[in-house]
């Protein structure tokens, strides 16, 4: 496996978001220890923030030339994707209307340009669900998602970058489409593109009442990137392991039985959110430890 960890570990300053550059994050990576980042595509995919914007091509170059003088690669990354309701009509009327239109379309287009050109293996994306009230509709969910990454698929193949679809999250309000990893697995069957497969989410899956260990089991050798966090069962924390209630025991172990040998990447921004940014370093360097003591279980 290999140590990495999302650039959006230095993402929030004093609890505001989006309010740290890649180029700032990666540096404290970097001088932590990482060789291996996970691009957040999907945040600096917000209003405002450069993929968004007119000049995000050049953007994406200089960070190919930042990961150069650092000697660091960009082996995962993760797309844009909606925030809230993906559907402005969710009748299940067949003729569903995404809420981000042609500009999500145009994000996704940028984040595949960008993982290419970074050289991120695999990355992830989210699946969608139409909603029904508390729970959701799972032939229109299925129908949907089967379709739109089949499209997807292909044109992340013809970029080389793999996609890995991510297990989504049960809460107490609502029930997401592939918060069960048989859905998962189902959904990928029917797209059957060697280039789509798994993201396990240890955080998503703990909070929908799943052992991480056993949907890491249960995915098997689909399994080709992770969200690597803790929390308490209510929330989506984004904790750093072991300040939650997963247990990173079982859960390396699973690991290691299947054989994954991609990212093994943190998603803990809640490590550092909520501090100046001008701390948060120390913080990205007890994660680098943290890692190489759990691989080392």
């Amino acid at each position: 496996m290999k140590l990495c960890t999302s650039t959006n570990i230095m993402n929030f300053d004093l609890g505001k978001p989006y309010s740290i550059s890649l180029e700032e994050a990666v540096r404290a990576c970097a001088a932590a220890g990482y060789k291996y980042i996970d691009a957040n595509l999907c945040g600096f995919a917000r209003p405002g923030q450069p993929l968004a914007g007119d000049g995000w091509e050049q953007w994406v170059e200089d960070a190919i030339r930042l990961a150069e003088e650092l000697g660091v690669e960009f082996i995962q990354a993760h797309a844009y994707w909606v925030i809230g309701n993906p559907f402005t009509d969710s009748s299940t009327s067949g003729n569903l209307t995404r809420a981000d239109g042609e500009w999500g379309e145009e994000l996704m287009r940028r984040s595949v340009i960008a993982a290419q050109r970074l050289g991120a293996k695999w990355m992830v994306v989210h699946p969608f669900t139409v909603w029904q009230e508390s729970w959701y509709h799972y032939k229109e969910s299925f129908a949907y998602n089967r379709e739109y990454f089949k499209r997807w698929g292909e044109i992340y193949a013809d970029h080389q970058v793999g996609m890995a679809i991510e297990n989504m999250a049960k809460n107490p309000q609502k029930v997401s489409y592939c918060a069960r990893g048989e859905e998962l697995l189902e959904l990928v069957d029917a797209i059957d593109n060697p280039m789509v497969q798994i993201c396990v989410d240890t955080g998503h899956a703990h909070l929908s009442g799943i052992s991480p260990a056993k949907m890491i089991r249960q995915m098997g050798s689909r399994l080709k990137a992770t969200h690597i966090a803790d929390n308490h069962q209510n929330k989506d924390e984004h904790f750093a392991p072991f300040n939650g209630t997963i247990d990173w025991s079982d859960t390396m172990s699973a690991l290691r039985e299947i054989g994954y040998e991609e990212a093994f990447a943190f998603e803990i921004h809640n490590l550092t959110s909520m501090y100046p940014a001008q701390v948060q370093r120390q913080l990205v360097g007890f994660s680098y430890e943290l890692g190489q003591y759990l691989l080392g279980m």
